[in-house]
């Protein structure tokens, strides 16, 4: 037996409600766990808790580095060693395995305040767009799915989604290549080459919004049947 359209529309806003719900309280959860221990502990143990670890430049992008050093590299070769620093790096910075990633013990508020951020950009920006969602639905399942609110509400979910997404990534990636390159001594080539590599693109975000979009032109569509429908009752 086929269900009618409340139905569908009130068994899908309890789901993304109890989505919305579940997520919030983990994302509340690891935000207030990062103030409280002041920062994430990247190798999983609680002895060095204000750890901050980000993608290492490429050596070749470094100043100074190993292939640019011919007596270190005699001297590696004829140990048969592999050297774990490849290039010069600030005091306290390590490099962490597996490579390429380097990592700092660093508590300070504004190195904290970046890296967090960073991290927390995009699991904050979901949140949102669950929240509007959720009162998408509930518009719907007052006007039965055919209102120009609602519409407007999905065409606004939708380029929220584009538009949050990207800046939430490329804020992610500029953040850490900004962190990584103050952890390096020498000096790094071509930094905004290295961040746009760096940038992982939130494909399935954008097409996500892409979809909801084109669905606010359908329902665009539907909305104005109705309203020539009523007219012309």
């Amino acid at each position: 037996m086929s269900l009618d359209r409340p139905t569908l529309l009130k068994r899908t806003a309890i789901a993304v409600r109890l989505l919305l719900v579940l997520f919030a309280a983990m994302t509340v959860y690891e935000v207030g766990r990062a103030a409280l221990t002041g920062g994430e502990n990247a190798f999983g143990s609680r002895g060095a808790q204000s750890l901050v670890c980000v993608a290492s430049p490429g050596i070749g992008a470094v100043k100074g580095n190993i292939f640019e050093n011919p007596q270190r590299m005699k001297a590696l070769a004829a140990s048969s060693t592999i050297d774990d620093n490849p290039y010069p790096v600030r005091s306290g910075v390590e490099f962490a395995h597996p490579l390429p990633r380097i990592c700092k013990d660093d508590s300070s508020f504004g190195t904290q305040l970046l890296y967090q951020t960073s991290r927390f950009a995009t699991p904050l920006m979901l949140l949102v767009a669950l929240f509007l969602l959720d009162r998408l639905i509930g518009r719907a399942r007052r006007e039965s799915g055919f209102d120009e609110v609602v519409v407007a509400r999905l065409r606004f979910l939708g380029a929220f989604l584009i538009i949050g997404a990207v800046a939430a990534s490329l804020y992610a990636a500029v953040v850490e290549t900004g962190l990584a390159v103050s952890m390096v001594a020498g000096s790094v080539r071509r930094v905004w080459e290295m961040a746009l590599f760096g940038w992982d693109v939130p494909w399935a975000s954008v097409l996500a919004g892409l979809g909801f979009v084109v669905m606010s032109k359908v329902v665009r569509v539907g909305a104005h049947m109705r309203e020539e429908l009523e007219g012309t009752v």
